[in-house]
């Protein structure tokens, strides 16, 4: 079947985002007159979104994990983030040019964040690349964050595109996990950070085939791809379907 929309993760996916959330994180720390935090510490916080990142930091700095104390910490965080440098968030090499090449072939691109979408647009603004999306799932647009598969299946609505019409890029289990849940296909990138558990090792162990080196990999093979099924007249012969944990 031709390829109608892929579906994209943000952190770790698209961009290199680590810098960026470090500087956040630590100056909330600073703010609170705590240690900082080390980038890999960071990065192996990230991924479920900012709630579960702030209880991770509180649980991290032996702090109290009140639901009162945390909602403060959210807010801070959040403006923290706000004041933190956009350019500390890079786009890996080639994603840009990327996304525009599937636009140009027709194809419908949704960015599928656990980031909150506040954060989501902010970022998106600040780098002139909200354009590139045709639309934007974040948290709290679902019940439910990835790995449930509520954002994908959201995405693919959004998309006007069936399960096996899309494709979901991604560098974390929550990303593979959501995906295979709506009935997605996932490629898994290594550019990212999946809670500090290397990517290959975890798709292996849970039966996830598809892992390039980034997105921009990912895309290419992607057009290349549907290049062949649409010459083959819609009827894809290539094999590749959606993994699942019990493949």
């Amino acid at each position: 079947m031709t390829l109608k929309a892929v579906l994209f993760d943000l952190d770790g996916t698209l961009v290199d985002s680590v810098p960026q959330l470090t500087s956040g994180v630590n100056a909330l720390m600073c703010e609170m007159g705590l240690a900082a935090f080390t980038r890999d510490e960071v990065a192996a916080m990230v991924g479920k979104g900012v709630p579960v990142l702030i209880e991770r930091i509180a649980l991290a700095r032996g702090l109290t994990r009140e639901p009162e104390a945390l909602a403060r910490m959210q807010s801070n965080y959040t403006r923290a983030m706000k004041a933190t440098d956009v350019r500390l968030a890079a786009f890996f090499p080639g994603v840009i040019e990327a996304l525009g090449a599937l636009r140009e072939a027709g194809i419908k691109t949704v960015l599928v964040t656990n980031k909150m979408r506040l954060m989501t647009e902010d970022f998106l603004d600040k780098t002139g690349t909200a354009h590139l999306f045709d639309a934007v799932v974040a948290a709290g647009d679902t019940p439910r964050a990835k790995p449930a598969p509520d954002m994908v299946e959201l995405a693919c609505r959004k998309a006007g595109a069936l399960p096996e019409e899309a494709v979901m890029i991604g560098d974390s289990a929550n990303d593979a996990l959501a995906a295979a849940a709506a009935g997605v296909r996932i490629i898994l990138v290594r550019t990212g950070y999946n809670e500090g558990v290397p990517i290959d090792q975890w798709a292996h162990q849970n039966g996830f085939g598809e892992v390039l080196d980034d997105t921009a990999q990912a895309c290419r093979a992607l057009l290349a791809e549907n290049a062949r099924i649409s010459l083959r007249g819609g009827r894809c012969v290539c094999g590749n379907a959606a993994p699942s944990q019990s493949d």
